[in-house]
């Protein structure tokens, strides 16, 4: 394990000052009390200059009451009422406690922070002489050439020109299979590049493209506090210099009241109830709140984040813990926005394959959607027309060089829940061909995890026909679908879902779905690479478009609010307790000391149990 500068610092406080400790220990044994004394203090001063210099600077920034501050005092009254090995007590465990918290947050934090290494700091650009030359990335700008070798890491969004290779998407989308590119493909930063050498045409800058996008998530994702954690910033500003000022009532002002009703000298009692007031102080500090409440929810955000779930906050945890509703985009969230053919009718003496490579022949040089699935199909059994003419709003025509005129358009009789065209040779109808949307090979896992996890309700929201909208509903087992719906009309029925007091998660993909995440209590938008508007808009993205991520984050999320809530009743009931036995003088300055540390390492292991949590292998 690697050490910071500053965990060094406090390791080898730790050490000498155990070192310095284990001298006393022995110095007392031979009775050697001066010297014992010595190597206590020693001990103490070795382990706790760190916290001495943190409380100084406390004082000069007019923050006094901090848990520096309280452990400073507790060794300086101490050594003052001679007891010396738990002045060194104090300090040593204060610091292992420390170390420990440190390495927790930066292990914490590390789990995010590797997000934001995915674009490369450099570029070869091609330059005006004809070379390639190494420029930073963040200079890249739209229509530059760059080259990529075997091995490297994209530096930005681009659009392969020249080369054919393997592309490692796993960084940015977690799938672990590498897809093929040749020229054309488009390609995203941060991927890695696995075999060829390829040339690339940048699209968009750095800061802009995919690893960009991951970036800005993954900065920001600390930012946004809950309300648990701003309650626990609240509570140690009240609670501590409260506390402070009960150990000096029963320091000071306890002892002069019995002096003054009973007659017993203030000097005998003064030792008696100032150890009590320090064993206060030591337990009485919050580190184990204020180091595991927000650690708690900052190792859920990079569990999350280390499984394809980008959260923009841990206020949304809160949020995302309480959905009992979630509504669903159908096209590219439910599906997969692309169109397969599913079946062909066929009519007189055709044949399914004649018909579907005449269909294609006819759609070969259009660009929508419908044409683009029927060319794919037929694959290579595609003829080229001797004209094309497209007919507004019914389709288009084809003659082929045999003299036959092919003519595909919309069927007509009803096609039912699918996409579906007609072709016609010479004028006589030879077949349908029927398309559907593949649905989102996760949507089915992905709504029953939900149900099962607790969510009450799921709904599909879309703009697509009543019947294609029920045919999908029924496949992945959603609970309601509201069809035939513009966008603002989307929005309407989210915000009377909300207002109707329902906690909300939207999840969608395109610009269109835009102000339906802003409207929802959790926004999720699918794909890091999907539309910017909703990548923006959304409180959480998701890596890919595997939903089965969504059921994850959501018991992720309650099972980071479970640990944050038993983290506050555990440390706040402990030292509770703790501080009324030090009040009765029933637990001394070691007990206090013990407890201190041994809260603060639980709450703080509890927390990290949240890395380990639910990790896919």
């Amino acid at each position: 394990m690697r050490f910071t500068r500053s965990q060094k610092r406090r390791l080898f406080s730790i050490i000498s000052g155990t070192a310095f400790f284990i001298f006393g220990c022995v110095f007392s044994l031979l009775h050697l009390e001066i010297a014992g004394a010595v190597s206590f203090i020693a001990a103490g001063l070795a382990a706790g200059f760190m916290c001495v210099i943190q409380a100084v600077r406390g004082i000069a920034s007019k923050d006094f009451f901090d848990e520096n501050m309280l452990m400073t005092i507790a060794a300086v009254g101490a050594v003052l009422l001679g007891e010396y090995p738990e002045c060194a007590a104090i300090m040593i465990l204060y610091q292992v406690g420390e170390l420990f918290q440190s390495i927790a947050v930066r292990k914490s934090r590390r789990a995010i922070s590797e997000l934001s290494n995915l674009c490369p700091d450099t570029a070869e650009v091609l330059q005006l002489d004809g070379a390639f030359a190494e420029v930073p990335s963040a200079q890249l700008v739209p229509e530059d050439i760059i080259r990529i070798a075997p091995g490297g890491r994209i530096p930005a969004d681009c659009v392969i020109v020249s080369g054919c290779t393997a592309i490692d998407t796993s960084p940015v989308t977690g799938e672990s299979v590498p897809r093929d590119a040749a020229p054309g493909e488009t390609i995203y930063s941060g991927c890695l590049n696995k075999s060829g050498v390829i040339q690339a045409k940048v699209l968009r800058p750095a800061q802009d493209s995919a690893a960009g996008r991951i970036m800005k998530l993954t900065e920001t994702a600390g930012e946004r506090k809950t309300r648990s954690e701003a309650f626990i910033t609240r509570f140690a500003k009240v609670y501590t210099p409260a506390v402070t000022g009960l150990a000096a009532v029963i320091a000071f002002l306890i002892p002069l009241v019995i002096w003054l009703a009973v007659g017993t000298p203030y000097g005998e009692l003064f030792p008696e109830w100032g150890r009590r007031a320090l064993s206060m102080l030591v337990i009485s500090c919050p580190c184990a709140l204020v180091i595991s409440v927000p650690l708690g929810y900052f190792c859920g955000l990079g569990n999350a984040s280390k499984n394809g779930v980008l959260i923009k906050g841990s206020a949304f945890i809160d949020t995302m813990a309480g959905i009992d509703t979630a509504v669903f985009d159908k096209t590219g969230t439910l599906t997969m926005g692309t169109l397969t053919v599913e079946s062909i009718d066929t009519q007189g003496a055709f044949t399914k394959g004649e018909i579907l490579s005449l269909a294609a022949t006819a759609e070969r040089h259009s660009t929508h959607p419908i044409a683009k699935a029927i060319c794919s199909a037929a694959g290579n059994a595609v003829l080229e027309p001797v004209s094309v003419q497209e007919i507004a709003g019914t389709g288009v025509e084809a003659v082929l060089a045999d003299g036959r005129t092919v003519r595909v358009g919309r069927p007509q009789s009803d096609a039912g829940d699918t996409t579906a065209v007609q072709v016609w040779i010479d004028g006589c109808s030879a077949g349908i061909i029927f398309l559907a949307d593949v649905i989102n090979p996760s949507a089915t896992d992905a709504l029953r995890q939900l149900k099962d996890g607790g969510v009450a309700q799921t709904a599909i929201l879309t703009g697509d026909n009543a019947r294609a909208a029920e045919r999908v509903k029924n496949t992945v087992g959603a609970d309601v679908v509201y069809a035939e719906l513009m966008p603002e009309e989307k929005y309407e029925k989210i915000d009377a879902l909300c207002e109707s007091g329902k906690k909300l998660m939207y999840v969608g993909d395109g610009i269109n779905d835009a102000p339906a995440l802003a409207r929802a209590d959790v926004g999720v938008a699918i794909g890091v690479l999907g539309s910017d508007a909703a990548v923006e808009t959304a409180d959480s993205v998701l890596m890919d478009s595997d939903l089965t991520r969504l059921a994850y984050g959501v018991r992720l999320a309650r099972k980071t609010i479970g640990v944050v809530r038993g983290n506050i009743v555990f440390a706040l009931g402990t030292k509770l307790l703790v501080l009324a036995l030090a009040s009765l003088d029933l637990v001394g300055m070691w007990g206090a000391v013990l407890a201190d540390v041994g809260v603060s390492i639980l709450a703080v292991s509890n927390s990290m149990r949240l890395l380990r949590y639910g990790k896919k292998r």
